[in-house]
């Protein structure tokens, strides 16, 4: 019975969002994420949360995958190219593909760590997040997007890619790869974003003192400050990519990288500015993330203009192709 005022609730709600109410009842006694997952390997993951081993069918643990990592009130387009995006992440990670064991979890291939893999959540966490009622809608709704796009991956040159992705780029374009890191990849290339969608959401502000600002960075300023250092600008922008973000910075006379100072900031881009008011520093980013590779907000903007997963893809991945692995 309960379940069952659970299933007319939510097929309220499915006809108010417009959506047709079979999504929910195909699976409405599916509790897990589990779906097909007899025919398909399984990859073990470290719970980065309870620090425990779990074995899933990788397109099982996509599910989770992509419901930690985009707003599941995207389009989906958007959806799909963020699944098959996930799972070339995971695939060119497993043993079973010729991935050898990484140093931060010798005994599982991914870890649940967004900062080191990709985040991933558990079917009570997701339910918590987003109530009993929106889980059945989105859940599906994702489930779908992973289902048809099963064992779809991203190549270049006939190898995997490695498909990094960010939040938002706020607008003002993705970054190449050696402008953010090191290594220059070739389907990691600068394009523009002009279809973000809610980029407005990502502007993020934060104020301290120039003494505070020194403390947070620590040893990265542990030179002595000498006297033609005081009397430069406390903070002075050094370089900057061609898209306006911050490269290198000078803080009391020390130069360190913009994305060493956005991340012991915890800014939200390195596509930022400041305003010195005294002894006070005004920071404010715009956007979320690194800016290298897909743009989830982007997409979601691109497939709100009709864009397929497929476009999405290859208009953020230079140069690649779609193939499909058998399990």
């Amino acid at each position: 019975m309960k379940k069952l005022l659970i299933l007319l609730m939510a097929a309220v709600v499915l006809l108010i969002m417009g959506v047709p109410v079979w999504v929910v009842v195909r699976s409405v006694d599916n509790e897990e994420l589990a779906g097909d997952g007899s025919s398909q390997p399984e990859v073990r993951v470290l719970n980065a949360k309870t620090g425990k081993l779990m074995k899933l069918p990788v397109e099982e643990y996509l599910i989770g995958v992509v419901a930690a990592e985009m707003p599941a009130d995207f389009e989906s387009a958007a959806l799909k190219a963020q699944a098959i995006a996930a799972r070339t992440y995971a695939v060119r990670r497993m043993y079973r593909f010729g991935a050898k064991p990484g140093d931060r979890h010798t005994d599982a291939e991914l870890c649940t760590d967004p900062t080191h893999c990709q985040a991933w959540e558990s079917s009570a966490e997701l339910k918590g997040k987003w109530g009993k009622l929106k889980y059945y809608v989105y859940i599906n709704k994702i489930k779908e997007a992973v289902r048809d796009t099963r064992g779809v991956v991203i190549t270049y040159n006939n190898e995997l890619i490695d498909p990094v992705y960010h939040g938002s780029c706020g607008g003002k374009g993705t970054e190449n790869s050696e402008d953010v890191w090191t290594n220059m990849v070739p389907y990691l290339r600068s394009v523009n974003c002009d279809t973000e969608y809610k980029q407005s959401e990502f502007v993020y502000q934060k104020e301290m003192s120039m003494e505070n600002l020194a403390a947070e960075l620590g040893e990265l300023l542990a030179k002595p400050v000498t006297a033609a250092a005081q009397q430069s600008p406390p903070i002075e922008s050094v370089s900057v990519s061609s898209r306006g973000r911050l490269q290198e910075v000078r803080v009391l006379g020390q130069k360190i990288t913009g994305t060493e100072l956005r991340m012991i900031l915890g800014l939200s881009s390195t596509l930022l500015k400041w305003n010195l008011d005294g002894d006070n520093i005004m920071f404010t980013s715009a956007g979320k993330g690194h800016a290298v590779g897909m743009c989830q907000y982007g997409a979601n903007g691109m497939a709100l203009q009709g864009n397929s997963h497929e476009e999405i893809i290859g208009h953020y991945y230079t140069g690649v192709k779609l193939k499909k692995i058998a399990y």
